[in-house]
């Protein structure tokens, strides 16, 4: 019997506009995270004049206290880094002109925030001014966006001191990241509960987003007479009480450390430890071995002491990871598998050097092979377990 599953679609975009919103989503409760944490965020509105809007509190730039920034949020499937003419073609900065003339003379102590899914070009500079607000003393970046926007270049004096652009994860990290920020709030919390609660405050957020009011939402936003646009819209501390009462928050998580791990770039090295519940101790360590494994191969190719023979240095690495990946059967259905892997592997790699690094390549030595373990992890070739097989 015929099936239309297999007659390909006129359009499909309605499956990448719920992506989309699903993205939007996540990226508001990264917002709601901060607010967990004791932050500087008030509160998250979402869908009210820009996707998502975020109130700060004690910030140098405002008189009264909150600053109130609008985000526009910007997704696509390309992975190559953000130019100046793909932020033009995705459309952030005219929505955010319509806003600032919205918002302007209300005030209001704002900035205009385009949120973009991956990274910016580095080499493009116009884009790289107009990220840190200082688009407008860039004459290329002024005449661009005055184009753009279709205005005298004048016209932009008050705005573009306003725009901000926020590299922010790619969709297949931003869950994984979120989670793994929601565990540090909550330590002694199993995987299958601190999952629980983001898919409660995922909910929460698709509900405001929608203009779907909670329970007694006009007490938990603490206002006389809440706008029916913000009483159904607006994520208060509040409104998610009952969440932040089943976290045990300790005293050593610092929100500067929170901060980038929501909206920092992440490699896959640290991706796939956070997957495996790592210790943000585990994670340092990985970073920094690496990074002086690394820093040991350049030296020895600058000396020419390292091999022109691409076996040597493939042999190593097979056993490496011939190694880790055992390693890591080992210890699955751990409640932090990662770093009973990572310390073991250490042990393994301290105890018999040359085994492995028959050549020497890393002077037989157990920490820079670990550090070269970890690269090869960051190739993903292996992972360090899920945090979420024991739960």
């Amino acid at each position: 019997m015929a099936d239309p599953i297999e007659t390909e679609a006129p359009d499909d975009s309605g499956s990448v506009t719920v992506r989309r919103f699903e993205y939007q989503i996540h990226i508001s409760v990264q917002a709601v995270l901060e607010m967990l944490a004791g932050g500087t965020v008030i509160h998250v509105t979402c869908e009210h004049i820009e996707d998502v809007t975020v109130a700060h509190r004690g910030d140098p730039r405002c008189a009264d206290g909150v600053l109130w920034d609008f985000q526009q949020i910007k997704t696509r499937d390309a992975v190559e880094p953000w130019t100046l003419t793909d932020v033009f073609k995705s459309g952030p900065l005219k929505s955010l002109w319509r806003t600032h003339a919205t918002v302007a003379g209300t005030g209001l102590t704002y900035q205009l925030t385009a949120g973009i899914e991956g990274h910016l070009d580095p080499a493009d500079e116009a884009v790289v001014a107009l990220a840190k607000g200082k688009g407008g003393d860039n004459a290329a970046c002024l005449k661009r966006v005055a184009t753009h926007l279709k205005v005298k270049e004048d016209a932009l004096t008050d705005f573009l001191p306003l725009v901000r652009i926020r590299p922010l994860p790619r969709r297949g990290d931003i869950e994984l990241r979120n989670t793994r920020v929601l565990a540090d709030l909550g330590p002694g919390l199993t995987m299958a509960t601190i999952d629980a609660l983001y898919i409660e405050l995922l909910r929460r957020t698709r509900d405001a987003t929608q203009g779907m009011p909670v329970a007694r939402w006009t007490e938990l936003l603490v206002l006389d007479s809440p706008p029916p646009a913000v009483l159904n819209k607006r994520i208060t501390a509040a409104a998610v009480a009952d969440v932040r009462q089943r976290l045990i928050r300790p005293d050593h998580v610092l929100l500067e450390d929170l901060s980038q791990q929501l909206h920092g770039p992440e490699t896959a090295l640290v991706r796939k430890l956070r997957a495996g519940a790592a210790s943000r101790e585990v994670i340092e360590e990985a970073q920094m071995l690496r990074a002086h494994a690394e820093r040991h191969r350049f030296k020895e190719l600058a000396l020419g002491a390292w091999p022109v023979d691409q076996a040597i240095e493939t042999d190593l690495d097979q056993r490496l990871l011939l190694l880790a990946r055992r390693t890591g059967r080992s210890h699955k259905g751990q409640p932090q598998p990662a770093d009973a892997i990572f310390d073991e592997l250490q042990r393994l790699l301290d105890a018999n050097p040359s085994t492995y690094d028959r050549h020497p390549l890393y002077a037989q030595d157990g920490v820079l092979l670990m550090g070269r373990a970890c690269a090869i992890s960051d190739e993903c070739k292996f992972d360090w377990g899920s945090g979420r097989d024991a739960s």
